[in-house]
């Protein structure tokens, strides 16, 4: 009986060593404009403000804009449109498998002159 407990404790903690030995790799999103894409290493980088944060984009990575689907080559036009990315890191890297690219910002029309009303 002693010999089934000793082996009963050490299969749970061979469990408990494999669970915490990978942890789960986390999803998280990111989103700003399109600053730069290279194709040949399949990055983009996305620049929030003065930050910029490069991302690879896996290779079964699932990239749209708005409903249509596009190509990494197609992300290259669009330097300076806002995009939405999905990633995970892994230490440093961070790599992509959903890239959403938005419309680029509707340019400000001027302000229309005011003109007094004349006074009759």
């Amino acid at each position: 009986m002693r010999s089934f407990s000793i082996a009963s404790t050490l299969g749970i903690l061979a469990l408990a060593v494999t669970a915490s030995a990978a942890p789960a790799k986390k999803e998280t999103w990111a989103s700003g404009h399109i600053g730069s894409v290279d194709t040949a290493s399949r990055s983009v980088v996305v620049k929030q403000g003065k930050h910029e944060m490069t991302f690879t984009v896996a290779p079964d990575a699932t990239l749209t804009q708005g409903a249509t689907t596009i190509q990494l080559s197609d992300l290259a036009a669009d330097t300076g449109k806002p995009v939405k990315i999905r990633y995970t890191a892994n230490g440093t890297a961070k790599t992509a498998d959903r890239v959403e690219v938005g419309a680029a910002p509707a340019a400000k029309a001027p302000a229309a002159a005011h003109t007094p009303a004349k006074k009759g």
